[in-house]
Formats: C-alpha cells, structure tokens, sequence
C-alpha cells in the first residue's frame, strides 16, 4: 500500500513539474524568439517601404501580413506566460491539498486500520469463546414431558 501512495504522489507530481519547470521556461523563450520576429518583421516591412512606391496596389502586403502574423504571435506568447503563472500558483496550491489527501490515507493505513484489523480480532476471538462456550454446556432440549 506505501508504494501505492509513493507512486500517486510522484503522479501528482508530475502536472506540477512541468508547469513550474517546463513551462516556465518555455513561454518566456517564446516570447524573446516572437519579439525577435516581430522586430525582423517590421525591419522587412520598412525595407519594402522605401523600396516600393505607395502607388503600387501590392504595397508591401506580404510583409505587413507578417508583422501583424508575429504581433499575434507575441500576444499568444505573453498570454501564454501570464497564464503558466497563475496557473503555477494554483497547481501548487491543489497539489498541497492532494498531499495532505494523501497524508490522510497513509495515516489510516498505519494507525486506524491497524486498530481496526485488532478491534476484529478481538471480537472474533470473543465469538469463537462464545461458541465454544455454547459446545461445552450442549444444547438445550426444548422437548417438554
């Protein structure tokens, strides 16, 4: 029973480890490469615009379309960040309320089963003299005369 709870502890773990550890890390990561791309983005539409006149009815649509492609990028990246940080906070909190679910389970395997195993064993033993009680004396005739 102790490597069952053992195990769905390190089970419970896990959620836990990657938000804090995975997922921390990689939404800021993801940021830095999106605003990266952003400014590479914008850096393409600037060239294009000196390059190409305004006139032309294809007036830098490619880049454009990039840079507002990379602005939702950004967006979804420090979207992502902020949630991984609340949700760090709450996976934690939840955690903890499923480490003292689990502190309660292991404390009645140790303790209260243990007692409740000896309370049935004395009350078997307390039968089994009952009914050997009831062999001795023999059984009573109910046979009237």
């Amino acid at each position: 029973m102790e490597a069952s709870l053992v195990a769905l502890d390190l089970e419970g773990r896990r959620p836990v480890d990657w938000v804090e550890m995975d997922r921390t890390r990689y939404w800021p990561q993801q940021w830095r490469k999106a605003s990266e791309a952003l400014a590479e983005a914008r850096q393409a539409l600037e060239r294009c615009e000196v390059r190409v006149s305004s006139e032309d009815p294809k007036y830098c649509y490619d880049e454009r379309k990039a840079v507002e492609k990379a602005k939702r990028r950004l967006a979804l990246t420090e979207e992502k960040t902020q949630a991984t940080k609340r949700w760090k906070v709450e996976m934690r909190k939840q955690h903890e309320a499923f480490e003292v679910q689990i502190a309660k389970a292991r404390q009645y395997l140790e303790t209260d089963l243990a007692r409740a195993i000896a309370a049935l064993d004395r009350k078997l033993e307390a039968l089994g003299r009952y009914a050997e009680a009831g062999e001795v004396q023999g059984p009573k005739s109910n046979v009237q005369g």
